[in-house]
């Protein structure tokens, strides 16, 4: 008998449970495309900063007109989906394109860019973030950094890396005065 009730009693909680899941889901809201394709500023960067030191595999990003540096973190489950589309990028080779993998050990790092097969681009293991927080203020990933002529131009957190080649290609149009 008083088996039967235990029974009972934890039988109605996991209804009440499920019923309580299924309110909370209805109000979370789907993922939708303009959500995912939102750029944020990153309100830390260092604007208009030139770093005092590049890493070898950066140094060619200094003497670009415009590059763009990628920052990924082999701990963030976005840095994980936006890697497959990295990937499909460097198939295309674009010489002004890095890409930066903050990690806590190397080790790490080279299996996160190996796994994604960006580590057959320009890849910087990033051990700590050192680099990119201590030259560009940049605490966060997914990150684009839009370099010009080896200073950080803008800094902007991502989800959706076409979002942000968009956002590249208008940014990097020369200046108007510089046009005329």
């Amino acid at each position: 008998m008083f088996l039967s009730l235990v029974v009972l009693i934890l039988t109605c909680a996991v209804v009440v449970l499920f019923a309580m899941l299924g309110e909370l889901s209805s109000r979370v809201p789907a993922p939708d495309e303009d959500a995912r394709r939102r750029l944020e500023a990153i309100e830390t960067a260092r604007v208009g900063h030139r770093p005092d030191y590049w890493p070898a595999e950066l140094a060619h990003i200094a003497e670009q007109e415009y590059a763009l540096v990628l920052v990924l973190s082999s701990s963030c489950s976005s840095c994980e989906q936006i890697a497959g589309q990295v990937s499909r990028l460097l198939d295309r080779g674009p010489a002004n394109v890095a890409v930066v993998v903050a990690c806590g050990d190397r080790r790490r790092g080279e299996q996160f860019a190996a796994s994604h097969g960006i580590d057959r681009g320009v890849v910087h293991i990033d051990v700590e973030g050192a680099w990119s927080t201590g030259e560009f203020g940049i605490e966060t990933s997914p990150a684009a950094l839009l370099m010009r002529d080896g200073r950080l131009q803008s800094a902007l957190l991502f989800w959706d890396l076409p979002a942000v080649l968009k956002a590249v290609g208008s940014m990097s149009v020369p200046d108007k005065e510089e046009v005329a």
